[in-house]
């Protein structure tokens, strides 16, 4: 696969209004300035129970997994890597081919869909909002397409 293949940020729900939003649509349309990207929303499971909701939405953001390219779950308990290592990363999972990123809703990711992952990302041990984690997965990505392009933005 080309190092130009696409980068698709899936996510439990869509950002609705406010600052979220707004950051989530500059930061994407940023990124689609140097990589194909495009947002994935899956419909917030509406069961009882946490982990029936996970299972839910796990299945419908497992849906989305590239047959061929990087299924990357963004979890706490997965790996923390800097910036640069990110960037560099991004660029192998791009060679292989698309590269799905799953953000989790309020309940967080399934373990089946963590555990199907090639890979787990985390931004530290904390718990963070899912819209604003989405935003952090976001700027990131955008900071390691900025670094591979030259530009100033991906200074680390």
């Amino acid at each position: 696969m080309a190092a130009g293949a696409a980068l698709v940020v899936a996510a439990v729900g869509r950002t609705r209004r406010g600052p979220y939003l707004e950051l989530e649509e500059d930061y994407l349309a940023r990124i689609a300035r140097l990589a194909p990207v495009r947002r994935a929303a899956v419909a917030q499971s509406r069961r009882a129970s946490a982990g029936e909701r996970r299972r839910e939405e796990g299945a419908a953001l497992a849906a989305l997994a590239p047959a061929r390219g990087t299924l990357v779950a963004l979890d706490s308990r997965g790996k923390s890597l800097s910036s640069a290592e990110l960037a560099r990363r991004l660029a192998r999972w791009r060679e292989r081919g698309e590269t799905v990123f799953a953000v989790g809703g309020p309940d967080g990711l399934d373990e089946t869909l963590i555990q199907a992952a090639d890979f787990t990302l985390a931004f530290g041990p904390l718990t963070l909002p899912h819209e604003l984690a989405l935003v952090v997965l976001l700027e990131q990505l955008y900071r390691a397409l900025s670094d591979a392009a030259g530009h100033p933005y991906g200074r680390h």
